[in-house]
């Protein structure tokens, strides 16, 4: 599975270990905005995800960790509370000197965020390097249907986001009623694509504001959780992959508390499977 798709369909908001008790219920039905991703594989935590919103309730802080790096992203608005940027701070646990520094500076059209302009700042082994990228979104209404990855520009500290004119990849999005039903990605070109459902319940990310910063992301923005994604060979139709979900809810369906997640690819028997859990506010 690559691990765009993974990033996109499956990014974590959040860290938690949810119980199965009614107090517990309680507490998770308290408000909708995620707090905490944990993500576990064969009894250990692979990946959290921690969030911590401003006093107006949009996104402040996104704190990711791995089992071997971590990304800290802080999101800045103007006076009218409307977000402009984020800085990203990316690095090796074991060697936090080692670190990638980057400005996401936004640029909206009729509301919605349309281009990512990058500066990037590159430490390591006691070397600088600045590069210079952006991102490029497409909407049909408020539905992402493309995402444009450009080649960044390496090594000069005068390059500006208008300099960055070569597409590198591009990722394509199909909706129906509020979810992404037909993703597709590819090196230049599409070599795969994924047709997804989903079931009833609330989109565990709907309650992340502001609603720009979700639409620019694609998969965040659907109303509901995943069921299943199958993968499919772009030349020849043919079924390579499935992902299975199984959703657990709180007692009022209304938030979801944990998953199950199946990998399959040619075999009955799962060859990963993932337990994710979630805590809100």
């Amino acid at each position: 599975m690559k691990k765009k798709l993974l990033l996109l369909l499956l990014t974590s908001f959040i860290i938690a270990c949810s119980g199965d008790s009614e107090s517990d219920d309680s507490q998770n039905s308290s408000s909708n905005k995620i707090k905490k991703v944990e993500e576990i594989q064969n009894g250990v935590v692979i990946k959290t995800s921690e969030y911590e919103y401003n006093s107006l309730g949009n996104i402040s802080k996104l704190t990711i960790k791995d089992d071997s790096k971590s990304y800290q992203t802080t999101f800045n608005y103007d006076t009218t509370n409307k977000m402009i940027s984020w800085n990203l701070k990316e690095y090796y646990t074991s060697n936090p000197s080692d670190v990638i520094e980057q400005l996401n500076s936004l640029e909206y059209t009729n509301g919605l965020i349309t281009n990512m302009c990058i500066d990037r700042i590159k430490k390591q082994s006691g070397y600088v390097t600045n590069s210079t990228d952006r991102i490029s979104q497409t909407y049909s209404n408020s539905s992402l249907t493309s995402i444009k990855h450009y080649v960044q520009i390496t090594g000069g500290e005068e390059t500006v986001c208008s300099d960055v004119t070569d597409v590198d990849t591009e990722e394509l999005f199909e909706y129906s009623n509020g979810n992404l039903v037909r993703y597709e990605s590819g090196s230049g070109f599409f070599d795969e694509y994924y047709k997804i459902e989903h079931d009833q319940g609330n989109n565990y990310l709907s309650g992340v504001k502001p609603d720009a910063f979700r639409y620019c992301y694609g998969s965040q923005v659907s109303v509901n959780n995943l069921k299943t994604i199958n993968v499919y060979n772009s030349y020849s139709d043919k079924l390579t992959a499935t992902i299975q979900f199984e959703n657990t809810y709180d007692k009022n369906k209304n938030l979801i508390k944990a998953v199950e997640k199946y990998y399959y690819a040619g075999s009955t028997t799962p060859s990963n499977t993932t337990t994710m859990n979630y805590y809100y506010y």
